[in-house]
Order: structure tokens, then sequence, then C-alpha cells
């Protein structure tokens, strides 16, 4: 086991931002998260300047640009209390976690704890952890949670991956504009895939394949997601573009990651069930 602490953090990762530690392929780690409102709520001494401070920069050591960073989530811990915010600038609420229940006015809501914010170093420029993009980074998809894989394409030697923005639980679409944000350890393993399925962010939970879209409007993230997906079906020998395209809207479901950002991001999913070619093209069977 790595263990990673969250004393080197970043809120924007650039092409050539140096790594805070390196790891190689097979590791597990253990890596710290701060609270995504550290600037108002964290321990200090030292504090973020911005929200979604992201912990790293992390390389693996041998990933190439045209491959991915296989990244599989063991455990997601959240550190009690967790907070709303009314904006960032406005007035911040502890909310406890009692017994595996968020407790918020009176409501009961169960522990779901996800990563909000999971990204690489990108082919160029830099991203701010608020952002989402074909980097990864701020896209509050609910399936970032213990039992998924999530492959992240890697632009720079090493990917250089940042986490962070964990959420005990939040809703699809993060309507009002935070999950429940708290501190976190987070447990995965890292490996490398030479050959991804596509050059956009996807991730494998309960037997669905799962591709995150993003862009500057829903209608957006959600064509980005679906040209995704049928590139991967018509990829894998599974039936033409065309019929991928009807296919999906007879199998596949969208959701919302957030809507709350200037960034959007949807999901498409799709059970594997129903397309056993693409199933061991994924498994390389």
């Amino acid at each position: 086991m790595v263990n990673i602490d969250s004393s080197r953090f970043l809120c924007e990762l650039a092409a050539d931002s140096p790594i805070a530690a390196e790891v190689t392929p097979g590791s597990t780690l253990s890596i710290h998260c701060r609270h995504a409102l550290d600037m108002k709520v964290g321990p200090g001494p030292v504090r973020a300047e911005d929200a979604n401070p992201g912990t790293g920069p992390i390389g693996v050591e041998g990933a190439f640009p045209g491959q991915a960073l296989k990244v599989e989530i063991l455990d997601i811990e959240p550190e009690s209390p967790g907070h709303v915010a009314g904006g960032w600038e406005g007035e911040i609420q502890a909310t406890e976690i009692i017994a595996g229940k968020v407790h918020f006015h009176g409501a009961e809501i169960p522990l779901a704890p996800m990563i909000g914010t999971f990204g690489v170093a990108p082919a160029g420029g830099s991203w701010s952890t608020k952002d989402a993009g074909p980097f990864g980074g701020n896209m509050d998809v609910n399936d970032l949670a213990p039992g998924a894989t999530l492959y992240l394409p890697v632009f720079q030697p090493g990917g250089r991956f940042v986490l962070g923005d964990v959420h005990a639980v939040m809703g699809d679409g993060e309507i009002g504009g935070q999950g429940l944000e708290v501190a976190a350890t987070v447990c995965l393993r890292v490996e490398i895939e030479p050959e991804p399925l596509t050059d956009r962010v996807y991730l494998m939970r309960d037997d669905r394949l799962v591709v995150v879209g993003s862009a500057e409007t829903v209608e957006e993230a959600t064509d980005d997601a679906v040209a995704a997906m049928i590139d991967i079906i018509a990829s894998a020998g599974a039936m033409s573009a065309f019929h991928a395209r009807k296919f999906l809207g007879l199998a596949a479901d969208t959701f919302f990651g957030q809507h709350c950002c200037p960034i959007k991001t949807v999901r498409v999913a799709l059970p594997l069930n129903y397309l056993p070619e693409l199933r061991a093209a994924i498994h390389g069977e």
C-alpha cells in the first residue's frame, strides 16, 4: 500500500505540472483528499485558495500518450462532518454523517460516497479542478464510486492524475451546487491500459459500460458521450454505427453528471449483457 497525503495539492493542473508522487503499475494507493471547501473549513495551516483542491499530480511509471490509466476504486472513507454551502461565498452548514446516513434538516440520506474530480494532465495548457473535459476533471459522476474502474486517457508521460472533491452523497446533476462536501481517504489500484476502447473518459461498473461526455451545454455533452459510445460499439464489430445509434435508443440510459458549472457533464450507460462481442473486447477474451 502506497500512502499519499494531501500536503501536495493543486487547484489547476497544467500539461507541465511536476509530479507530487510516482507509483508503479499495479500499485494500491491510499490517498487523502482535502475538503472541496478547504479554503473555509480546512484544518490549515496551509489551505487551498480555491474550491476543489486535488491531491497530486500522481505519475504512473511507464504510462505514455495513447494509453489510458486504469483506476479501480476500491473504497472511499468520508470524514464527518460534511458541509453544504449557499454558493462558494455563502454560509456553510455542517452536516453530520451518523451510522451510515447523512442527516440534513430532518431527512436521513443513505451514505453513497463518490469522487467528484478525477483527471489527468492535459495535452496542452491547463485546467481548473472545477472544470471538466477530455482529461476528466470535475465530472461529478455518481458512478465514480467503489466498484468502478475508471479509464483516463494519457496525454503526458505518467498521466499525472489528481483527485478530490469527494462527496458523501450527491444527487445526479448536483442541482444545489454541491453534494455533501467532505474530506476523505480513497483507496484505489492503478494500472496501464495499453489499448483503451476510446480516447475519451469511460468507466466500468456493475457490468455496464459508461462513457462521460462534457461540453458547455447538456445537449452537447450528451452528443459527445453518445458519439464515443457509438464508435466503441462499431469498433468492436458488434454492429454498424447507424445501427449502434438506434440500439442505444433501445438499451442505453443517460444521466447528468453535473449541470451547475460552466462545463456540463453527461454519462451514457450501456448494460454489457446485450453485446457479448463488446464485453469480450473489454475483457480481452
